[in-house]
């Protein structure tokens, strides 16, 4: 029977070679993984409320940070588009460089006309995105946005939605998301669930994880 000092002699330097093949493989497969971001790829066609046509392309120009609500939306939609208004202000020159969406979760009610003027009360370089729904469906789809009509007394509904930021880069991948904590201030988290810090710093958070 062998001795515990020759095993540990001969399984020793395998183990070693093992750790070592781990740590490369584990190197590479993050590496990987790191760059390997959701990017919307379908070919949707929307129309901004100014009437000019929007599609991926749009996506692929300039980093996006896009949000999904509705006009009739009694406190999410708008205080988040506050927030979203108070940041772009923040951002000074920097905001020229991000395309600022907010795309209808009602297409029945939000017409061009209602989602303009719905968007007069905020930052005006923030774009309202509506269309055909089979179109807003794809777009939904592409950046796993949850939308759910609810039913309401009197014929009423209401919607069900995400409501949080989604943020592109000009490659048109999902790099990271934005919410609001407690409807007074937002909150950056990058792509692998990772939260901003410092996170009151939501202006720098934004300019270091779309590296502008």
């Amino acid at each position: 029977m062998l001795s515990k000092k020759i095993l540990l002699r001969r399984i020793l330097p395998a183990l070693f070679i093992t750790s070592i093949v781990l740590t490369v493989i584990a190197f590479f497969t993050l590496q990987k993984s790191s760059h390997n971001l959701d990017r919307v790829d379908l070919n949707f066609s929307l129309e901004t409320v100014n009437g000019d046509q929007f599609t991926q392309d749009k996506l692929l120009k300039k980093p996006s940070i896009i949000f999904f609500g509705f006009t009739h939306c009694p406190d999410v939609c708008p205080s988040s588009l506050q927030l979203l208004s108070n940041l772009i202000q923040d951002l000074g020159d920097d905001a020229s460089k991000i395309n600022f969406y907010f795309v209808t979760a009602d297409p029945d009610r939000d017409t061009k006309k209602i989602l303009k003027e719905y968007l007069g009360y905020f930052d005006k370089k923030i774009i309202g995105i509506t269309g055909d729904k089979a179109e807003l469906n794809k777009l939904y789809g592409a950046l796993n946005i949850y939308i759910k009509r609810i039913d309401l007394d009197n014929n009423n509904y209401t919607i069900d939605h995400t409501a949080s930021f989604i943020i592109l880069n000009n490659n048109a991948e999902i790099i990271g998301t934005m919410i609001h904590e407690d409807f007074s201030k937002l909150l950056v988290i990058d792509n692998f669930g990772k939260i901003q810090f410092p996170k009151e710093e939501v202006k720098k958070n934004i300019i270091r994880l779309l590296q502008l």
